[in-house]
């Protein structure tokens, strides 16, 4: 990777609750620790953002233990949609495109838990979002293409969580995944070869 697509990673990250004030430090601080590590929030973390919230870690973490299957559903989805995705010339030709963008999803599906764990479905950090746009469009990542995963993603993933957690946690998770969706949606750019992006 060169200087300059380095430089436009490094300001790519969206998550932004970091920087909320209103949550306690010792918060923030877990989030800000599993966000610089690209991970999934781990159980006793889960457990300790929840004490805060009226959230269920329990049902939380069970959803978070099946995004890569949700991924796996939305990427199925994504190319029976647009096959020609993945072929010789489409926007996610070669493999190694058509995998950034699936771990992208991860990526978006890992911080919206986040997002949901602490009650903030609007979680996005402006410059971020503004420094996504400018990766993708340097790259000329197949912005329609993503957005369409993501409105899968969220389908999948409602529809798993609304089997056991309460409406309210549904609803948390609906907003979340809506707000990312927009997000997507709003950089607006033609489908073209995807990368990874480390949120």
């Amino acid at each position: 990777m060169d200087e300059r697509l380095r430089e436009l990673t490094a300001k790519a990250r969206i998550f932004g609750l970091i920087h909320d004030q209103s949550l306690p430090p010792s918060i923030r601080a877990i989030l800000q620790q599993a966000d610089a590590e690209a991970r999934a929030l781990s159980e006793d973390e889960l457990s300790a953002i929840c004490s805060i919230s009226t959230v269920n870690a329990e049902h939380l973490q069970r959803l978070q233990s099946k995004t890569p299957l949700i991924v796996t559903s939305a990427k199925g989805q994504l190319l029976r949609e647009d096959p020609g995705l993945v072929l010789t010339g489409g926007a996610l030709y070669p493999g190694a495109r058509a995998e950034a963008c699936w771990r992208d999803c991860w990526h978006f599906l890992r911080v919206t838990i986040y997002a949901v764990a602490v009650e903030r479905p609007i979680f996005t950090h402006p410059p971020g979002v503004r420094g996504l746009g400018d990766l993708y469009r340097e790259l000329r990542v197949p912005v329609n293409s993503m957005a369409l995963a993501i409105g899968f993603l969220k389908t999948d993933a409602l529809s798993r969580y609304s089997a056991y957690a309460s409406s309210n946690d549904v609803s948390l998770l609906g907003e979340a995944l809506l707000h990312l969706e927009q997000m997507i949606q709003q950089l607006n750019q033609r489908s073209s070869p995807a990368t990874e992006v480390n949120l």
